[in-house]
């Protein structure tokens, strides 16, 4: 995930993050790791690294790997948790927009493989990030990434929306996110100039044990509506837990209704 954060993106606490929100690569890692197939003598670029989770297990591997995010909070953590690794702060939008990429090991064509998870679907100019993308890979390099697909967290947005509504603010607030269906990214990954090889799109309800799951979801995942609610945000948040509670309230956890889209693309040899 420029210097310089995105109105739709939150402020991260990366710390809670890797407490409250440690199941986005716990669910995924594994399969996307095993897709990626990394060799050590592989460079990989990891797009919206987060707290360095899945880079940390490919350094373990002897991966060369370099880490971005729009996070300074995110890359702050990952530098001191994955100390082997290179991080830098980046929009994956504008990822060679700024003039220090090689001095950090950042260079157009030099990547074996790019890695995502839960990144891509905050980012709107969807062609821009995966043409980034696709200038970072050598010929015959991979893509292998997962993001929110079309209908995630449906319930949720609704709710946050008719909340803001309710509060006669700007609904459009609710959704920072982009969530695509297949058609429409293997769009995106062509005229990027890649070759999509796979591609998955499927339910993944995900459970969240505690009371507290819903409320803190949204304190991490919708951050930045809740802010700009400022005293009326405890509220709110009690008025989107009530929307949403006869369809994702299960007696003793959340279910949230989490949507994936899974991609492996090549760029040409």
């Amino acid at each position: 995930m420029s210097e310089s954060i995105s109105e739709t993106q939150p402020r991260w606490n990366a710390a809670s993050y890797d407490e409250k929100a440690g199941f986005v690569s716990a669910l995924a890692g594994d399969d996307l790791l095993s897709l990626l197939a990394a060799r050590p003598t592989d460079r990989i670029l990891d797009v919206g690294c987060g707290t360095g989770t899945l880079a940390a297990r490919l350094i373990a591997q002897g991966v060369d790997v370099v880490g971005v995010d729009l996070s300074p909070e995110m890359i702050a953590h990952a530098r001191a948790a994955v100390p082997r690794g290179r991080f830098l702060v980046r929009d994956a939008q504008r990822l060679w927009a700024t003039p220090d990429e090689r001095a950090v090991g950042l260079i157009p064509g030099s990547f074996d493989g790019v890695l995502s998870n839960a990144a891509l679907h905050w980012m709107p100019d969807m062609h821009a990030a995966a043409a980034g993308m696709a200038s970072a890979l050598r010929p015959g390099g991979r893509l292998v990434a997962e993001m929110g697909g079309a209908g995630c967290v449906e319930t949720v947005r609704r709710a946050l929306a008719d909340t803001l509504r309710a509060r006669g603010r700007d609904a459009t607030q609710a959704d920072p996110w982009v969530f695509p269906d297949i058609a429409t990214y293997a769009r995106v990954l062509v005229a990027a100039g890649l070759r999509p090889m796979a591609m998955w799109h499927f339910d993944r309800p995900t459970r969240f044990a505690a009371p507290s799951g819903l409320r803190d979801w949204l304190r991490t995942f919708a951050a930045q509506v809740f802010t700009a609610l400022g005293d009326e945000a405890d509220a709110a948040i009690s008025e989107v837990e009530d929307r949403c509670r006869s369809r994702l309230w299960h007696g003793d956890a959340w279910v949230l209704d989490y949507v994936r889209l899974r991609m492996v693309a090549e760029k040409p040899a």
